[in-house]
């Protein structure tokens, strides 16, 4: 959607966004399998979804369903090439017949950009466009995202028909800005400031999205060392907030103003490169875990200071993989971690700045943990035919126990209860009982009672 109060309606511009939502899985049916790009990006952590081509560490979309905003709602996707041998993507508007334009589109498959840096260098010379052409050369979109559809258009040029409808004869010029109500008409609902153009063959627009803030700025040349020619900023609660946009980038004919949109001549626009930083750094320490790596010790995750307001999540590994549900600061080691080393991943999060996860070193090696084992006693009457009773006392929760009796410091066979009832082979010997005890991952302990006095 152009920024400008000469652009078409905005509802076009929806009802292509719900296309847009059937895009990559209609591809299939057409027939446009992924293709290998002529560029060595690596891939960012999110490229999205693979599509038409992948380029500059992310995948993308050729567009080849109908709608707005071109006039004529058709879209070519043999209009849009793939990286070449400099990794450069070039958008075309054919016009086969001499009276039916198509035009080109390509937009992210990835949904959700975000606050951060955007940046795109573009080769054409946009003074030199044809008055029906709009070359909105980088903008993102969520059609769901009302009202404002999370719009932001970095820089998009048209002299919009010329204007001669109106009785005006409108040049060339360029836009930055973002709608903020897509549900009022254009001029109304989005905050733009327009600029003229020049002959630079070669241009580079870096936006800075934060929150209530967009600062735009476009520059001749590639790079930023060139001469600026336009820098915006606009700040504000009406700067639109992150949603599940995508990147788009098109070349299309509008039908507004005076002009001639069946009979445009084919035109091209050059895609040089495009980049996405994610929002401000977070100060992000490294984490440590302090605690001792034995089972049944607690270990916990100390962050550090991070940029204040920061919202932290947490997530153990054992030998580098997740522990399902460990999620906590601190981690109570459990059978499985024995014989492994473990660390902890801390993610922090907060508005208008870049998501940061960092990782604490191994712990040393997990070890068997040490069972709480007290001392058993002995209650009951020392007579034959009375019960004796082993008292364990309180054990670590968990622990499975076993019993043996002793006579005189000899195991009696079979005795192995917790009760034993005293028999006349018992008389005049003295008794004793050894509770032992385990539980996974732990040391297994036996301990033994003082021996009675003499059974009578």
């Amino acid at each position: 959607m152009a920024l400008s109060v000469r652009l078409l309606p905005h509802g076009g511009r929806k009802a292509m966004g719900l296309a847009v939502i059937m895009a990559v899985g209609l591809s299939m049916l057409t027939g446009m399998s992924p293709s290998k790009a002529a560029d060595t990006t690596p891939m960012a952590e999110d490229p999205g979804p693979v599509g038409s081509f992948a380029w500059k560490g992310f995948n993308w979309q050729k567009r080849f369903w109908g709608g707005a905003p071109m006039y004529n709602a058709t879209w070519d996707a043999n209009n849009v090439s793939n990286p070449d041998a400099n990794g450069y993507v070039k958008l075309s508007i054919s016009n086969p017949t001499g009276s039916a334009p198509k035009g080109a589109e390509f937009q992210s498959t990835r949904e959700g950009f975000g606050y951060g840096t955007y940046s795109t260098t573009v080769e054409k010379d946009v003074s030199a466009l044809q008055k029906e052409v709009v070359w909105g050369c980088l903008f993102t979109y969520d059609p769901a995202a009302e009202p404002g559809y999370t719009e932001i258009d970095l820089c998009e040029a048209s002299a919009w028909g010329g204007g001669a409808a109106y009785g005006e004869n409108w040049p060339v010029t360029q836009g930055h800005g973002y709608w903020f109500d897509a549900t009022k008409p254009p001029g109304q609902g989005n905050n733009t400031v327009t600029f003229d153009v020049t002959n630079a063959p070669i241009l580079t627009h870096r936006m800075v999205w934060e929150p209530g803030k967009l600062t735009f700025e476009t520059f001749a040349g590639e790079g930023y060392a060139g001469t600026l020619l336009k820098k915006t900023v606009l700040t504000g609660s009406t700067v639109p907030l992150p949603a599940k946009e995508q990147i788009h980038f098109n070349l299309w004919v509008t039908g507004g103003g005076g002009g001639d949109a069946a009979h445009v001549a084919p035109e091209t626009v050059t895609i040089r490169d495009f980049s996405f930083v994610p929002g401000i750094p977070l100060v992000a320490p490294t984490p440590t875990v302090s605690g001792t790596a034995a089972v049944g010790s607690t270990l916990t995750a100390n962050p550090g200071t991070w940029t204040t307001g920061t919202a932290l999540t947490y997530q153990w590994y054992r030998n580098g993989t997740a522990i399902s549900g460990a999620t906590a600061s601190t981690r109570v080691l459990a059978a499985a971690d024995q014989g492994t080393k473990l660390t902890v991943r801390i993610t922090g999060t907060k508005s208008g700045y870049a998501t940061t996860t960092k990782e604490s070193a191994q712990t040393s090696t997990v070890v068997a943990g040490t069972l709480v084992a007290p001392v058993p006693t002995i209650t009951g009457t020392l007579t034959v035919g009375s019960t004796l009773t082993a008292n364990t006392g309180t054990w670590t929760s968990g622990t499975t126990l076993s019993y043996q009796w002793y006579r005189s410091g000899v195991a009696i066979t079979g005795a192995t209860a917790k009760n034993y009832v005293l028999v006349s082979a018992d008389q005049a010997d003295t008794m004793s009982v050894r509770v032992t005890g385990t539980k996974a991952g732990y040391t297994t302990v036996a301990r033994t009672s003082a021996s009675t006095a003499p059974v009578t």
